[in-house]
């Protein structure tokens, strides 16, 4: 008889892979900083680049992030950044300290991160507990960055034949020069190559 699949490792990466099959896209890198976690993103991409959203360099102002950096440092810029911050601030169950929490407050980490990057689009996912305790924050830190989003509320009971309740919120954001043809959830997006950057961030 085979085992049984393991639960939690079927929880991890699942926005990567995602991302990767609806798009067609490589995931560039990662970041992780639990180690188990990283050891099982490790077994399906490889090496983990990065271990602390915090400590992730930058390009210097002005570099133009491509073959011919000047600063000789900084992150890969990617077409789409797809990951979110620690849902344990903002989740009904947890301390509900909201988006600036010890823990989810890492969004202003991620949101510096697409502040000098500058990808096309960012791909974000959290908890129901985002939308009342964080989720205006989020949309307007997106929109001072000079992005669209557009979102929904997933319950996988219903939307995906789960057996347990679970709702999940999703947001799409885009550069405002790069809307969408077809609103979320409807065919592809980025043409196959093109690169993406994201998984967890610190928990």
């Amino acid at each position: 008889m085979a085992a049984a699949p393991d639960r939690k490792r079927l929880t991890l990466g699942g926005l990567d892979l995602a991302v990767e099959a609806a798009t067609g896209a490589e995931c560039a890198w990662q970041c992780e900083a639990d180690p188990w976690r990283r050891s099982v993103l490790e077994r399906h991409w490889g090496p983990l680049q990065y271990d602390d959203v915090r400590t992730m360099e930058v390009h210097d102002i002005g570099c133009d992030m491509d073959d011919d950096c000047t600063c000789g440092r900084g992150v890969a810029p990617v077409d789409m950044i797809a990951g979110g911050s620690p849902c344990q601030d903002v989740a009904t169950n947890g301390k509900r300290e909201g988006i600036d929490g010890s823990r989810s407050g890492l969004w202003t980490e991620f949101a510096r991160l697409i502040r000098v990057l500058r990808p096309r689009y960012v791909f974000l996912e959290n908890v129901r507990g985002l939308l009342a305790r964080g989720m205006g924050r989020v949309l307007g830190d997106l929109a001072g960055l000079g992005f669209d989003a557009e979102w929904c509320c997933v319950r996988a009971e219903t939307s995906a034949g789960a057996l347990h309740p679970r709702a999940r919120v999703f947001i799409l954001a885009h550069a405002h020069q790069d809307r969408p043809r077809r609103p979320l959830g409807e065919g592809r997006g980025e043409p196959r190559g093109a690169g993406v950057g994201g998984g967890g961030v610190p928990s």
